[in-house]
């Protein structure tokens, strides 16, 4: 079996063991299951200066942009159990909080059990959504859920566990760090930099300057003539670069015990081509080009149209 496949099964069913795992209960397919929800709604007024920050468990989170002037948010927390009486009871323990703290919306939900109370047996988790101006700061941590940003346009950061990120529209500078969640993003321009261990990262129309370390992955990167500089650092992780005209860009590629593989057309040389090390040069005829540097240890590079 070809190494990034193996990988990619290997982290996927990780993620799926350790999510099996650790958001116990788990109830029969069969059971009827009862949810009880509780919904939260507020709006916050928006001056420059504000952020927001968030802090999910179980959380699906989606944050969208409008022209007010206002941090509209509504939280929803959901428990599910085959007995209603148990979800009732404990949909009480699934707290949040949602308040302004000077120039701070700190945004919040969390499992909370009286001292001698009953333990948790229902199913707990919440979903936000989060509507604000396109410049407002986000500051989001995530476990266990699922994150959805679009049309921002200012700082982004994210660090994310057992959960997916999605981005669209966004620029500005966006940092991202992700354990065992995969990362899709569309049409990402600014400073961008990510830090991934068991994450698969696929950027599409991919502008700007970007900085990756990823471990135990594959990256997929499909660059606008818009990228002005890409380095890529990985560890037993699979590189692919796609562009329509891959020889618009320079190249810095090292593959150790692995392999680069790039068009046929492209008059690329070798500065080192030993079994276990590759180095691949190449540079446009053109006197300005952005480059793309990629480094991979354990894995192997890919450019294609």
């Amino acid at each position: 079996m070809h190494n990034s496949l193996y990988r990619h099964m290997t982290n996927h069913l990780l993620y799926l063991l350790a999510g099996w795992v650790l958001t116990a209960p788990v109830f029969a397919q069969n059971t009827t299951v009862h949810v009880v929800s509780r919904t939260i709604e507020k709006t916050f007024n928006y001056k420059n200066g504000y952020e927001v920050n968030i802090e999910g468990e179980k959380a699906d989170i989606n944050i969208r942009t409008w022209d007010k002037k206002e941090i509209a948010v509504t939280i929803t927390l959901l428990a599910k159990h085959p007995d209603k009486a148990v979800a009732e009871r404990d949909i009480e323990s699934l707290q949040y909080v949602a308040q302004r703290q000077k120039n701070n919306i700190y945004l919040r939900n969390f499992v909370h059990v009286p001292q001698n109370g009953k333990a948790v047996e229902a199913q707990l988790s919440a979903t936000y959504t989060i509507t604000l101006p396109q410049e407002c700061p986000v500051y989001l941590k995530n476990h266990f859920g699922e994150a959805q940003v679009s049309n921002l346009n200012g700082r982004l950061k994210i660090n994310g566990s057992f959960s997916k990120i999605g981005m669209e529209n966004v620029q500005g500078i966006i940092e991202v760090q992700s354990k065992f969640g995969d990362i899709m993003g569309r049409k990402l321009n600014g400073d961008i930099s990510m830090r991934t261990r068991r994450s698969d990262i696929t950027l599409y129309d991919l502008k700007g300057r970007c900085n990756i370390e990823a471990a135990y992955g594959i990256v997929n990167l499909f660059a606008s003539r818009d990228l002005l500089d890409l380095m890529v650092r990985g560890e037993q992780t699979d590189v692919y670069f796609h562009h329509p005209d891959p020889q618009w860009f320079g190249y810095s590629l090292t593959a150790t015990h692995g392999k680069v593989v790039l068009p046929e057309k492209m008059r690329f040389s070798f500065q080192e081509n030993l079994p276990d090390s590759k180095k691949v040069q190449f540079k446009p005829t053109r006197e300005y080009y952005a480059n793309v540097t990629i480094s991979v240890n354990f894995g192997s590079i890919f450019v294609k149209k």
